[in-house]
């Protein structure tokens, strides 16, 4: 369990760098292979190709190329955002916040270039700067303040919804630049750029995360933050830049959600707090920090989008199709605990 931030004030002056980590070897290319192959690992994948084949069998119109492009879009933008969240969690904190944050900064990116300015960059700008904003912020209250992450983030994600509120009136706002569109919509070899755009933020979000100095500052801190602290690293300011990560992902996630449906809503990331929190959960990240991967994290996406995806099309009502997902959850959790018991 982590020792609190507070609890390292009367520790020593930690190292300057890293360069006590330099004894630290990564495990040999056998050994490697087996733990990224383990059996555990592919339990996931697994359970999402009997998905798939369950849902193909029951419905005629699962699988065409068709609906997997549309649930491919449909899941991208819960992508962008489980990919900041994987940043928080694997450092052992939550964000709350997430949700309410892709709809301020939606509807700010909206007024940013209508009512603001008739600029399409400049809405983006404030749009993403917005999210980045509410990250900074939940950073400074978590890792400085010392409020807990759970009542830090949960605090903002409600002032996020009362200012998108506030400023929509409670309404979508709309009129926004048809080329705004073309940010998610254009195709590039058959997929649409909603897609491409979550497959880049994943890509560049492994890379930090499993193959820099920060990402091993970050797997460290949810470990054990004294252990971190001892070694040279700073936890810290590891929890703020996790936690503005995070943000930053919830401010393209929402421009990029805007862009699709050309219209931003003050309630459009309701739900996607707790789908993009299971997604992670989902995908074998320890929910008290220190473990995780972001391939995983991917499958978790990809098994709630099919579930969603999949009830829809077989007409399954919505209000049941989020007992689904929660049922899914709750299930992989569960076997998380055990798994790393």
């Amino acid at each position: 369990m982590n020792t609190p931030a507070s609890s390292l004030a009367g520790a020593p002056e930690p190292l300057s760098s890293l360069d006590a980590l330099d004894g630290v070897r990564a495990p040999g290319p056998l050994v490697a292979w087996r733990e990224r192959f383990s059996a555990q690992s592919l339990v996931l994948p697994l359970v999402l190709v009997t998905v798939v084949v369950g849902l193909s069998l029951a419905s005629d119109v699962f699988f065409t190329g068709r609906n997997i492009q549309q649930l491919l879009v449909q899941g991208s933008v819960l992508e962008i955002i489980a990919v900041g969240l994987t940043f928080v969690i694997i450092g052992g904190d939550l964000d709350l916040s997430i949700g309410p944050n892709v709809a301020l900064s939606g509807v700010v990116a909206s007024y940013g270039m209508t009512t603001m300015s008739d600029s399409v960059p400049f809405g983006i700008l404030v749009g993403t700067g917005t999210g980045v904003a509410i990250g900074a912020l939940n950073g400074v209250l978590t890792a400085y303040a010392k409020v807990p992450a759970f009542i830090s983030t949960m605090g903002t994600g409600v002032i996020a919804t009362g200012l998108s509120l506030w400023m929509t009136n409670g309404l979508a706002v709309g009129g926004l630049p048809m080329s705004f569109q073309s940010l998610t919509t254009t195709h590039v070899l058959g997929l649409s750029a909603l897609v491409w755009w979550a497959v880049a933020v994943t890509v560049i979000g492994a890379l930090v995360l499993h193959r820099t100095p920060f990402g091993a500052r970050v797997f460290a801190t949810g470990g054990n933050r004294t252990a971190a602290y001892n070694v040279g690293i700073y936890p810290n300011r590891v929890r703020f830049w996790c936690l503005t990560i995070a943000g930053l992902c919830g401010g393209i996630g929402g421009v990029l959600m805007t862009s699709r449906v050309l219209t931003s809503q003050p309630s459009a990331g309701t739900s996607m707090t707790l789908f993009a929190t299971a997604a992670v959960i989902i995908g074998g990240t320890k929910i008290s920090g220190g473990v995780g991967t972001m391939g995983l994290t991917v499958f978790g996406v990809l098994l709630i989008a099919n579930v969603q995806n999949g009830l829809a099309i077989l007409g399954v009502e919505y209000a049941l199709q989020q007992v689904a997902v929660g049922l899914v959850f709750v299930l992989a959790a569960a076997f998380a605990v055990l798994r790393h018991a």
